[in-house]
């Protein structure tokens, strides 16, 4: 049976050497719910945001505000310094060119996945919408600071979610940088690609190899 993984813990391995892959699988994991509720006021309040056509500001900011003081932080991380930052560059330097709002993939009760060489992805955009020209554009909220090579895996790993579920092409994928406010354009990598299926077979007959207690 497919072994099921979302598309985060895979990008941090796919330029991690094999050796250390079972340590870093356990720190992955551990932090991994961390790493997820740390933003998770941002996504809420910027898809509010777009839902309300950009009006309900005091609201969202209030709601934002009550979320990101709530949520468990590491020692000298600030979760609603952060939060607010990260909206802020979103409503300046991405919302002006936001055509229309479209869907939501937040909080979705099932979660799909697909196929991809012996694992089952899963992980989403964070929303749709459609640009100024009219294209549907699937969106990714960047806020945290990563390796650039772990991003890149991970939006290859995104675009094959992406064409299985939306048949879209990786050039749809909008990253938005909420650290510096510019694009980060992601097209699909041969390279990069060869990479994740090498890794996500690793993946799987390492995780066989840890159920059978080897």
């Amino acid at each position: 049976m497919p072994i099921s993984v979302h598309i985060y813990p895979l990008s941090k391995l796919v330029h991690a050497s094999a050796g250390s892959w079972e340590t870093q699988l356990r720190e992955i994991e551990e932090g991994k719910l961390h790493a997820y509720r740390y933003y998770l006021p941002l996504r809420e309040a910027v898809v509010h945001y777009c839902k309300s056509h950009g009006k309900k500001l005091d609201q969202i900011l209030q709601q934002l505000h009550s979320s990101a003081t709530a949520v468990t932080a590491h020692r000298g991380a600030n979760p609603l310094r952060d939060n607010r930052a990260a909206f802020d560059t979103f409503i300046n330097s991405f919302y002006p060119r936001i055509g229309a709002f479209a869907q939501s993939f937040l909080r979705e009760e099932t979660k799909p996945v697909c196929a991809f060489e012996d694992l089952l992805l899963s992980g989403q955009p964070h929303f749709s919408v459609k640009d100024k020209s009219g294209e549907t554009r699937f969106v990714y909220l960047h806020a945290s600071k990563w390796d650039e090579d772990d991003l890149k895996s991970y939006l290859e790993l995104l675009s094959i979610i992406v064409a299985d579920r939306f048949s879209a092409p990786s050039t749809s994928i909008w990253c938005m940088d909420l650290r510096t406010g510019a694009d980060y354009r992601w097209k699909s990598s041969p390279r990069i690609r060869t990479r994740c299926v090498n890794a996500a077979r690793l993946f799987a007959r390492l995780i066989e190899a840890m159920q059978r207690g080897e």
